[in-house]
């Protein structure tokens, strides 16, 4: 009797998350009007795709693969390796400041180094 009670029990918690997931009703917040604009944009799609020519058909189908590749491959880019694009303007600006203009050996501190400095700045 244990035993069959101990499956029991393990069935019931295997399968209590699918029962939570199948009580899900989220309110939609589109308005009617907009849910009608877009099943009619969905109906036109559908009815275009329906009258190309197969040629035309796999045409739509690469661009539409390629169009979506592209956006899976930014995603993956943003994602997976941020560094190269993440503070972009700190970068840029850390290296115009390296670029700026330097005393010559020797002058670093002295009146005649800070007056070279600031007719280099344009100053």
């Amino acid at each position: 009797m244990s035993k069959i009670s101990s499956i029991l029990i393990a069935g019931a918690v295997a399968l209590a998350p699918l029962f939570a997931f199948a009580d899900d009703r989220t309110p939609w917040d589109v308005p009617m009007a907009e849910q009608a604009k877009m099943k009619q944009q969905a109906d036109a799609n559908k009815s275009a795709f329906a009258n190309m020519s197969p040629a035309e058909r796999v045409a739509a189908r690469k661009a539409s693969d390629a169009k979506h590749l592209a956006y899976e491959n930014m995603i993956e880019k943003i994602t997976q390796n941020p560094g190269e694009s993440r503070n972009m303007g700190i970068n840029k600006s850390a290296a115009a400041s390296k670029a700026g203009p330097t005393p010559p050996r020797g002058t670093i501190n002295t009146p005649e180094g800070e007056k070279l400095l600031l007719t280099q700045k344009g100053q």
